[in-house]
């Protein structure tokens, strides 16, 4: 039985999947991509399965290799970025249940930053659209670090400028891959259910030390 979530002086949260629901529009754009550029549209769905802790770079990167593009990763993911930007600014909608909890932690005095492999202009957009940004002592992307969250490199980068131990530090993810990294890295990890986990759900069940399945029921 996994317990209930223990509240840590220090919060780290991923944005995509845990605190926005975000994903399907990335998926979304990425199938576009991949097809139009002769994928089939399965080939296109088990590529972008491998995608959900990657940078856009390294999503780009990865597309361009399985399509042999000419075109350099750099401009792919420019692409990618600018067809996502337009979900931030008009589409894209906090979970249900998100804003309650980050200000029962905020009344707790619990900093939290967020770490994101989403490149932080979008990151910002998204987040100050839906009033969020405020709960957050600072924003940090993957693409800063230059690792994405299959290396730890990120997670301890922002405890470090939270001035926090990994033990006393929560980090709340949906990638199952990004939520082991967690926990392998000493870090108090909470998986947090989305519909593009689903698949994952009981593994990341067993890795982490507690679960989300909704924000409204915490």
């Amino acid at each position: 039985m996994i317990p209930t979530v223990e509240t840590k002086p220090f919060a780290i949260f991923d944005m995509d999947g845990t605190l926005v629901d975000s994903m399907w529009g990335w998926n979304e754009i990425y199938i576009t991509f991949l097809v139009a550029q002769g994928a089939t549209n399965e080939a296109a769905k088990e590529i972008v399965a491998h995608t959900a802790h990657f940078t856009t770079y390294e999503s780009a990167e990865l597309f361009r290799q399985y399509l042999s593009l000419d075109t350099s990763a750099a401009d792919i993911a420019a692409e990618l970025d600018a067809r996502m930007k337009e979900l931030y600014q008009n589409v894209i909608q906090e979970k249900t249940g998100v804003r309650a909890y980050l200000e029962r932690l905020r009344n707790d005095d619990v900093r939290m930053c967020v770490v994101s492999s989403t490149p932080e202009p979008l990151i910002h957009i998204c987040l100050e659209r839906l009033g969020l940004l405020s709960f957050f002592s600072f924003i940090l992307s993957c693409e800063a670090v230059g690792k994405g969250k299959e290396e730890p490199d990120a997670y301890f980068a922002a405890a470090t400028r939270l001035g926090a131990a990994p033990a006393d530090t929560a980090v709340y993810e949906d990638s199952p891959t990004a939520l082991l990294t967690a926990k392998r890295a000493g870090f108090y990890a909470v998986a947090v259910h989305d519909e593009s986990n689903f698949g994952h759900w009981e593994e990341m069940c067993r890795n982490a030390d507690a679960i989300i399945s909704n924000w409204r029921k915490i």
